[in-house]
């Protein structure tokens, strides 16, 4: 992690918001970013409402609206991803600008909306991925 603050966490803040985003939706579809031991300390293991995950740390519905980096972000340790959110139809989403950061809060306010290329493509990355990160 010490790489990504000290270097790349600058480097990327140089670049607005949502294109910040966007590359980094391709730099996990493209592999550049390595995967890591998905085996977490049995201390981690949380179960909630029924289902276990291996660590209590998620990735949020609102990263990956096309569920096109489930495997990759399974790759990384994410004890769980969401996908979404998704339409039944594509559709655009807020006006830009829509994703701003609070650097002094280490925070984001996020406006984008309901921008996805819609449920048939979503479905269609939901059965390519690997079940050995993600269920």
């Amino acid at each position: 992690m010490s790489l990504f603050y000290s270097v790349l966490r600058p480097l990327l803040f140089l670049i607005e918001p949502e294109k910040a985003h966007r590359l980094s939706i391709r730099a996990l579809k493209s592999g550049m970013i390595p995967a890591v031991s998905n085996h977490a300390d049995p201390i981690l293991q949380t179960t909630v409402f029924g289902l276990s995950f291996p660590n209590p740390i998620g990735i949020a519905a609102g990263y990956d609206k096309n569920a096109e980096i489930l495997t990759p972000l399974g790759k990384i340790g994410f004890g769980f991803v969401e996908a979404g959110s998704i339409t039944p139809v594509s559709q655009n989403g807020n006006p830009q600008p829509r994703l701003f950061r609070l650097v002094e809060n280490e925070a984001v306010i996020n406006r984008l909306g309901f921008n996805n290329h819609g449920l048939e493509y979503a479905a269609e990355n939901f059965a390519k991925r690997d079940k050995s990160f993600i269920a």
